[in-house]
């Protein structure tokens, strides 16, 4: 019976990465300096992970994790508190009703990658 998935994402810097999730309220689970450096962050049930990558350019990432979420509002509104640019990376798009069903924000991080975080309209 398969329980669970991690996205595992390239990241340039660790440091960088680590500052980015915890302002995103995420705890680090773990960081090593062996296979080059890999990172665990966790956010409730979500688990995501980095292994660094000197050579990743953000402009280029096509890295996309889609995470669900029972209240998609509360955390769009924390997230809006940091003040990310609209511009770049990272970057934020708050929660808004999309046409396929769910309420969604986007977020870029500094690498590029696209964290859709969503719920179904109908609850």
């Amino acid at each position: 019976m398969l329980t669970s998935t991690c996205a595992i994402l390239p990241c340039k810097d660790m440091d960088r990465t680590v500052a980015f999730y915890t302002d995103l309220g995420f705890g680090v689970q773990g960081q090593w300096d062996g296979f080059g450096g890999y990172l665990i962050v966790q956010k409730d049930a979500v688990e995501i992970h980095f292994s660094h990558d000197s050579d990743h350019i953000a402009e280029t990432s096509d890295h996309a994790v889609y995470i669900r979420t029972d209240d998609v509002d509360s955390w769009s509104d924390q997230i809006a508190g940091l003040a990310f640019p609209d511009e770049g990376f990272p970057r934020f798009g708050p929660a808004k009703d999309r046409e396929w069903g769910m309420r969604e924000m986007h977020i870029l991080d500094p690498d590029g990658h696209l964290l859709r975080v969503g719920q179904h309209l109908d609850g």
